[in-house]
């Protein structure tokens, strides 16, 4: 115990340079991926997946300025969102061939999960213009934080697979366990664990499934 106490006092570290720069380019390269599979037919999804990979790698190899401009943008996006890509990945190759994030079961995810994540964004940006009255960014520095994460992520991991809850919840938890064991392990991709959870890309991606979500459930119960 101590030694993950230990290890946990830790979290406050910025990463390595080498480690930011590393995990600048494996999530952007994931990201890219997702963009390009958007494009291309709902068939051979393993193909895709491989062609979008190859052609997203090939990009940032050869134009050098893309990852400093897609950082002066978004910065590096959140382990979150890693996550989640290689999640949604992983589900549309081995199972029906769906658009990402695009079926219209709202089972998958639930539109109180997006909203979530969207009151979360909203609370860190009128923290950051110091609107709140809790600093609630710099409690990303501070393990108890991580120790909450842990426990809620892994009841509500167990929760999903144990209550008859939708499949999404249990994928999203593991999202989350993971992207926080990854924060324990690298620090990335700032030292603070709110930039590993949410970034703004995926904030306002959360927006648009949310509000998407919404209107589609109004729309099924006018026209039952």
């Amino acid at each position: 115990m101590n030694a993950w106490l230990g290890h946990f006092s830790t979290a406050s570290l910025l990463p390595s340079l080498a480690m930011q720069q590393l995990f600048h380019t494996v999530v952007w390269l994931a990201v890219l991926s997702w963009l390009g599979v958007q494009c291309l037919p709902s068939y051979d999804r393993r193909w895709r997946w491989v062609m979008c990979s190859i052609a997203a790698l090939l990009v940032l190899l050869v134009w050098q300025s893309v990852l400093p401009s897609l950082g002066l943008v978004f910065q590096t996006p959140s382990l979150m969102t890693l996550c989640a890509c290689l999640a949604v990945a992983w589900d549309d190759i081995k199972g029906p061939s769906n658009r990402l994030f695009g079926s219209h079961d709202t089972s998958r995810l639930g539109q109180g999960l997006w909203l979530a994540l969207v009151l979360v964004g909203w609370c860190l940006l009128l923290d950051a213009f110091g609107w709140l009255p809790w600093d609630i960014y710099s409690m990303g520095f501070e393990p108890r934080l991580l120790w909450w994460a842990w426990w809620a992520s892994g009841l509500w991991m167990t929760a999903a697979y144990v209550l008859p809850l939708p499949e999404g919840h249990a994928k999203a938890a593991t999202c989350w366990l993971v992207a926080t064991g990854l924060f324990v392990a690298t620090h990335a991709p700032t030292g603070n664990v709110w930039d590993a959870w949410l970034d703004p890309g995926l904030w306002l991606f959360a927006h648009y499934q949310w509000i998407r979500r919404g209107g589609f459930h109004r729309t099924r119960i006018n026209h039952s």
